[in-house]
């Protein structure tokens, strides 16, 4: 992984050289397109996000980036569990029971 490159639409997935260059090459043939098609909008290419996706499919096939994947999932799952724990050490936690309870008042009136 020593020349890896970040995945232009998946930013936390590293690709070899010759994955990432498919991938970039696609990028620019779809922006070519959608150019001469008359969309000049910026962002992605129309359609490129769902290749992306495709292709990530076929990627995750790979044990190496397999593994990537899975490691960058159970890092995104610890900063879930690290969120929640915050988010119940702060006052959103108290504010979200308060409009729970304001809800269901609010139901009994019309029910």
């Amino acid at each position: 992984m020593r020349f890896a490159r970040q995945h232009p639409f998946y930013g936390w997935l590293f690709l070899e050289p010759d994955d990432y260059r498919k991938v970039y090459n696609q990028l620019i043939q779809m922006r070519d397109q959608d150019l001469k098609n008359g969309d000049n909008s910026s962002g992605f290419p129309s359609g490129f996000p769902d290749w992306c996706k495709t292709h990530l499919e076929e990627l995750s096939k790979q044990d190496k980036y397999k593994k990537r994947i899975a490691t960058h999932l159970e890092q995104l799952k610890l900063s879930i569990e690290v969120r929640k724990r915050e988010l119940q050490n702060t006052y959103l936690a108290e504010e979200l029971k308060n409009m729970e309870t304001k809800a269901e008042l609010i139901e009994g009136f019309i029910t």
